[in-house]
């Protein structure tokens, strides 16, 4: 047990480093006068550089978490300093370095613990949830525009991941696997995945990015109070928090899937649709809340019926994809329509189709099972 707590509150941080783009992102956009198209962009490095990370998890696992966690702690320095140019490589390998990590965690502690997996990872992901949550409040504490908390914030990460790069490194494995042998994405497997599954797999991770990127810059923009522009994101993450602890139990997780592909995604198209036309702040609050609890499940039980019909890498990159295209796309409105809330309509849409495709998929496993 002493060994892994090392890593258990690496990966909380990673939680944490995950949240806090989204909350920094009205000080960042101030730090380096960006436009939203621009702030879409860094977004999309930030998840492109996460993807791209889950796939450099190679060689030993010991190792390839320091450098990982290495290669987050520069970039995390770095960033209060760079110029606005470096700030898209900086958060290229910022989440280049929390691909590399978040990955390389799971994957040692499923092998430490592989009589008893599914317990550890979801032990890992609620670790996980409750650092996402935690991220915003660290954030925001000295106000939306403070350079002063976010510059301390990311130092402490900074020292945080260097101690466990540095851990790593000198740290006896209790016999942990030397290589890791990925075998090469197949176009054969993807296809045995129906459409709206993939569609779905898209979605739910673009729209879990996007809300969480855009929150606290959309609540600050409306002119609500600083304790608003820390509550939204912070509610969308403890609603993902509370659903994926309802949902990790398995017989929960099969009586609710029919709930879960089609009125839970109603919900999830109505709260979207209701945080852009209302702009009260209580009413944001508890619609970030629904947000977070309608999509928290679907990525882990979208996952769970991609497998059935194929275990192929490519579904990750799918996930990937959505994650990193959705905030783009919803910067990219913005700019256009100079309305952040015109730009939030993409991750609606997105919600709608997830609806569509979604009774589409309980439709056809219900024909299957009669």
């Amino acid at each position: 047990m002493r060994t892994r707590v090392p890593l258990y509150a690496g990966f909380a941080a990673t939680g944490i480093s995950v949240a806090i783009p989204g909350a920094m992102m009205p000080w960042l956009l101030a730090r380096w006068s960006m436009d939203d198209a621009q702030a879409g962009l860094l977004f999309f490095l930030f998840f492109l550089g996460n993807t791209s990370g889950a796939a450099l998890s190679r060689g030993s696992l010991q190792r390839s978490i320091a450098r990982g966690a290495a290669c987050t702690a520069l970039a995390a320095a770095y960033l209060p300093f760079a110029a606005h140019q470096a700030a898209y490589a900086a958060m290229l390998f910022y989440g280049i370095g929390l691909g590399i990590t978040m990955t390389s965690v799971s994957l040692l502690h499923s092998k430490r613990a592989a009589d008893n997996c599914v317990a550890e990872m979801t032990r890992l992901n609620l670790l996980w949830a409750a650092g996402a949550c935690l991220g915003p409040w660290l954030a925001l504490r000295g106000g939306a525009h403070s350079s002063a908390q976010p510059t301390r914030v990311l130092f402490a990460l900074a020292a945080l991941f260097a101690a466990l790069a540095l851990w790593c490194m000198l740290a006896e494995s209790d016999s942990p696997p030397k290589h890791i042998h990925v075998a090469a994405p197949s176009s054969r497997g993807i296809l045995a995945i129906s459409i709206p599954v993939l569609l779905l797999i898209f979605c739910s991770t673009g729209v879990e990015s996007s809300a969480g990127g855009w929150l606290a810059t959309y609540s600050q923009r409306s002119g609500h109070s600083l304790g608003v522009t820390i509550g939204a994101p912070t509610c969308l993450w403890t609603g993902l928090l509370l659903s994926r602890i309802l949902h990790s139990s398995a017989r929960f997780g099969r009586a609710s899937m029919r709930y879960l592909l089609t009125w839970n995604l109603v919900l999830l198209t109505a709260a979207l649709v209701i945080l852009i036309v209302s702009d009260a702040s209580l009413i944001i609050l508890a619609a970030s809340f629904t947000i977070g609890l309608a999509v928290g499940p679907m990525y882990p039980m979208m996952l769970a019926l991609a497998f059935e019909r194929s275990a192929s890498s490519l579904t990750f990159v799918v996930a990937g994809v959505g994650s990193a295209l959705l905030p783009l796309l919803t910067g990219a409105l913005s700019t256009s329509a100079n309305s952040l809330s015109i730009g939030l309509t993409a991750p609606a849409f997105a919600a709608l189709a997830m609806t569509v495709s979604g009774w589409l998929t309980w439709k056809s496993r219900h024909a299957e099972a009669r």
